[in-house]
């Protein structure tokens, strides 16, 4: 992987600017994935063995993605398929972006109490803010969405 990553680094940045989202995914989802799989109970107030099974899931998940950016940032020429990818990673963006946003305009989901970098539930459980925080999501997921659909659209 390390080779692959130090390929696709190489490559993107000078041969298409379409591939730049490839790469921004991988670098800013590995560190979301990493919180996943680490610290799920950063993403929930003291989950349960179940949840905390699907947020390392859900990180494992975020990292075959990243494996995916890599190897098309790596690719040669930016084709069909290329864009195909793309346009699949601008839909996968779509979800955060909405969570990130119910977040923003229903504080009441946060819990009560937000102290600092700590949130607190009705039950008094208290989890990090993560990564910064719904706005720094939703920030960051719609940009990231706006990259990929311009590398999908853009010939």
């Amino acid at each position: 992987m390390h080779s692959l990553l130090l390929r696709a680094l190489a490559l993107a940045p000078s041969t298409d600017p379409s591939k730049l989202p490839f790469l921004l995914h991988a670098a800013i989802e590995t560190v979301a994935a990493l919180s996943f799989i680490l610290r799920p109970q950063s993403q929930l107030p003291n989950p349960s063995l179940a949840p905390r099974l699907i947020l390392q899931s859900l990180g494992g998940l975020l990292l075959s993605t990243n494996l995916i950016c890599l190897i098309f940032a790596a690719r040669p020429e930016f084709d069909g398929t290329s864009r195909l990818v793309a346009a699949s990673l601008a839909f996968w963006h779509v979800w955060p972006c909405c969570r990130a946003y119910v977040r923003l305009t229903r504080p009441e989901l946060e819990g009560e109490g937000w102290q600092g970098k700590e949130k607190r539930s009705a039950e008094g459980d208290t989890t990090e803010r993560t990564l910064g925080g719904p706005a720094v999501h939703l920030g960051v997921h719609l940009l990231l969405l706006l990259m990929f659909v311009s590398a999908a659209v853009i010939e």
